[in-house]
């Protein structure tokens, strides 16, 4: 039996019975405590409380007189069933309409949601086969702190499959673990020179200037051509760091050239104390054409900090993301002290090191490969058919593209449309900081959507449009 916490104020001129009275009543009505819910004895709440059992006896019984709690013989007080009072159902219905119109956001029935996985399709039944090795079996190491680093075993398992998959060179000594790509950066900004301003893409994931703000890091914005980040203006300016994302520029999709890449490693390397951070997040999911290699594959002159997650190849919820540090800086992060890390849970990292050493993880990829190229594609084959209605860009890699609408609608035109149509998806101004875009474009991610929603999504995104 839990207790109940309230403050009972001696001092107050009121009685204390009627303190209590009246806090148990309001936890009644607000829910807090529900039907059925047994009280704590007179004896047990006094003694918690501090008060005299009397004075706890004579707010139960206030209580029992109006209603809202009962007693059983030898057994104690319990909550009534208070919504057949009418007024206690009437304050109760007020206080849940103004909770749902403060606090619930307009539902959406159609949601090209970014960051959403095809659930269908999670790997439940090897998840639960080693989360039971995990649990079930004496693994005594788990419940001990760990390597703030991350566990070797899954570095290892990381350090191979990249070198296998996208042309990382590493050990694991290399690389770091943490429970987000935002905690990864601010692990890295703390291991980069004293005198540092960061170049960002525009249009840009939000989170990465928001950290970069918080932490009083200067940065400025940099724009997104075709073929990527605008190197050119990078090499005209002063600071000495960039963040990319080059493989599938989020949110654009554009893929960066090998020439910008070479002259961006060239840039790099002109200077120690410049470095590339390599946002490499869903490079997975290439649907079209050879595999891109990371930039970090091209990289000899140890310039590039590769940084990715488990989002989008496994779950969001499994929140590791990992980053491959430079030799030096690897060496630096050892020699730091108090650095941020050891936040994932040990035995979710038991787990997907698991996945991975039994080649369980390579067969995922490769199955979800395949069914996120079929969701794109029903997508694509609809959208196609009306060509004066939209463009489509940015849709060879990845769980997103871009829908660029060009039949005269402006951008608050699309969104009034789709909010009437109880359609949720994110404009791509939302991530843009300086340039605005000329025409409506809109960030279509799919990899939520369940496979039999997928003709009925596309077909309300057009019918809004139309």
């Amino acid at each position: 039996m839990e207790m109940l916490m309230f403050h009972i104020d001696k001092s107050h001129h009121q009685p204390i019975y009627m303190q209590l009275y009246e806090k148990i009543r309001d936890s009644i009505i607000n829910g807090q405590l529900q039907e059925g819910e047994k009280l704590p004895s007179k004896r047990h709440l006094g003694e918690y409380l501090a008060i005299s059992q009397t004075t706890i006896e004579n707010a139960y019984a206030q209580l029992v007189d109006e209603g809202y709690i009962y007693s059983k013989q030898r057994s104690g007080f319990f909550v009534s069933d208070i919504d057949t009072l009418p007024l206690i159902s009437q304050q109760r219905e007020m206080t849940e309409s103004t909770m749902t119109l403060a606090d619930t956001p307009p539902s959406s029935r159609y949601m090209f949601q970014l960051g959403a996985i095809d659930k269908a399709h999670f790997p439940f039944e090897q998840f639960r086969k080693y989360a039971k090795e995990a649990f079930d079996t004496l693994q005594h190491t788990l419940v001990e702190t760990g390597d703030q680093q991350g566990d070797f075993t899954l570095r290892q398992q990381i350090s191979h499959y990249l070198f296998h998959s996208r042309g990382v060179q590493s050990t694991p000594e290399q690389v770091i673990i943490a429970s987000s790509t935002e905690q990864l950066l601010s692990i890295i900004t703390d291991l980069l020179p004293s005198q540092h301003t960061f170049m960002l893409e525009d249009p840009i994931y939000p989170q990465v200037p928001q950290l970069l703000t918080r932490k009083h890091i200067p940065f400025h914005f940099i724009p997104v051509q075709d073929d990527g980040i605008h190197v050119a203006h990078i090499e005209q300016c002063d600071d000495n760091i960039v963040y990319i994302t080059p493989s599938h520029q989020f949110p654009t999709g554009v893929t960066m050239s090998l020439q910008n890449r070479v002259k961006l490693l060239k840039w790099a390397s002109a200077h120690p104390d410049r470095y590339i951070i390599e946002d490499d997040y869903d490079s997975e999911f290439r649907y079209e054409g050879k595999p891109i290699p990371a930039l970090q594959s091209l990289d000899k002159a140890e310039r590039v900090i590769y940084v990715s997650t488990f989002s989008k190849s496994i779950a969001p919820s499994i929140r590791i993301a990992y980053a491959v540090l430079p030799a030096h800086l690897a060496k630096q992060y050892h020699q730091t002290r108090n650095i941020e890390g050891g936040t994932v849970p040990r035995h979710t990292q038991y787990m997907v090191s698991r996945f991975m050493e039994s080649n369980q993880f390579e067969r995922h990829l490769n199955r979800m490969r395949k069914i996120y190229r079929q969701k794109r594609d029903v997508l694509l084959n609809h959208l196609s058919q009306h060509p004066t209605l939209c463009r489509i860009d940015g849709a060879q890699t990845g769980m997103h593209f871009i829908v660029t609408i060009h039949n005269g609608l402006s951008e608050q035109d699309c969104l009034q449309r789709f909010k009437a149509h109880a359609i949720d998806i994110q404009p791509l101004s939302h991530y843009r900081f300086h340039a605005n875009d000329t025409t409506p474009r809109f960030v279509l991610g799919f990899g939520g959507i369940d496979d039999n929603e997928l003709a009925n999504h596309v077909e309300q995104l057009i019918h809004a449009l139309q």
